[in-house]
């Protein structure tokens, strides 16, 4: 389970930057989309159509973003379930109770 969160907060890591170099890159309303690199570099890049590319792989950036991180609040619930101390002493009360 250690081995599977760290590989998902890496992934997670990696995707929050893409994010932010795509959004960054996004054309604003009184901005061109490549404003950031100079004037038109994205676009002279990516060809005339990049705002609906950018858009897409905002989308599926942020997607994926939402999906690691449910999946390591979920990984991380398990393991504080499987690892509280209620969890220690009803198992150490039914041990208790099958050795009498």
């Amino acid at each position: 389970m250690d081995l599977l969160f760290t590989i998902l907060s890496i992934l997670l890591v990696i995707d929050a930057i893409l994010l932010i170099i795509v959004v960054l890159m996004q054309k604003t309303k009184g901005a061109e989309i490549g404003a950031i690199f100079g004037s038109g570099a994205a676009s002279a890049v990516l060809g005339a159509g990049a705002s609906t590319i950018l858009t897409k792989i905002t989308y599926w950036l942020g997607g994926i973003f939402l999906f690691l991180v449910f999946s390591l609040s979920y990984i991380h619930h398990k393991s504080l379930k499987s690892s509280s101390v209620i969890t220690e002493i009803q198992q150490t009360e039914q041990q208790e109770k099958v050795k009498k």
